[in-house]
């Protein structure tokens, strides 16, 4: 049991995490736009719409036009949980000597990382008790909320509190799990961490990584999409035949309609 959970299901998982992005966006590339949805004002340049794309990602825009209340929270929540990936990547990358550039001592450098994680880890446990009450206390957002909502939230906050509980009482080190990702990347599995608190917080990274290609969560992704179709300076066009007639157009544009409307039920 220890050799499938720790060396064989995290093979599994991968896969099955990637094959469903990939399939994900594939849909979403292919879906034919039969007309214009640049909206107005828009960029007319590739650089302008580059930046209204990242005030969207890094500022949510959209919802701070709407609920400002809300806007904090989920702020709060995605900036921290942005920050906790990146540090992972980074630090474990590093084993916590990344900031030695600065001009830092590599002791001080792996207890900055550490400072920096606890903080980041922290205002992500607030986020989402935060939204998890927001859904919960709000008689409108119980009635929208399915089972999927709810999953994805006790998934985040199973991450973020065995995350913090192997920071703060078990002091995993860098090179313990470094070591072990190495080995499952270079496909030469080794033991992982002596820590109960790292093996349920990888197991709930893998549990969230299966669940991710057919959740909500794929909004991360998304929204590039989408902003890019209504903020664009060129328009991606199906291109009709200029000689067909009016009834052939009319008939081609009741096809598109019909296969846009059968893949969103689809991937819905």
């Amino acid at each position: 049991m220890s050799i499938l959970f720790e060396w064989v299901l995290p093979y599994i998982v991968l896969i099955l995490f990637l094959g469903g992005l990939i399939h994900r966006m594939s849909v979403w590339i292919h879906v034919p736009v039969p007309f214009k949805l640049t909206v107005f004002p828009s960029p007319d340049t590739t650089r302008g719409a580059i930046a209204d794309l990242a005030k969207e990602a890094l500022g949510l825009r959209s919802l701070w036009r709407g609920k400002k209340g809300l806007w904090f929270i989920s702020w709060l929540f995605h900036i921290s949980l942005a920050l906790i990936l990146i540090g992972h990547i980074v630090g474990i990358s590093f084993l916590g000597q990344q900031f030695v550039v600065l001009g830092v001592t590599p002791e001080q450098s792996e207890r900055l990382s550490i400072l920096l994680g606890t903080y980041a880890g922290i205002a992500v446990l607030i986020g989402l008790m935060l939204l998890l009450i927001r859904r919960l206390c709000s008689q409108r957002m119980r009635f929208i909320s399915s089972f999927g909502d709810y999953l994805v939230l006790i998934l985040l906050l199973g991450i973020a509190g065995s995350g913090m509980y192997m920071r703060l009482f078990d002091h995993v080190t860098y090179i313990e799990v470094a070591r072990y990702l190495k080995g499952i990347f270079s496909i030469h599995p080794v033991p992982p961490p002596s820590s109960s608190a790292f093996l349920l917080h990888f197991t709930f990274v893998q549990l969230l990584l299966l669940y991710f290609p057919s959740s909500k969560l794929m909004h991360s992704c998304g929204i590039f999409f989408s902003r890019w179709l209504i903020t664009r300076p060129y328009e991606r066009q199906l291109i009709f035949n200029e000689r067909a007639g009016s009834d052939s157009l009319r008939s081609e544009r009741h096809r598109t309609l019909k296969y846009i409307r059968n893949t969103n039920r689809k991937a819905s």
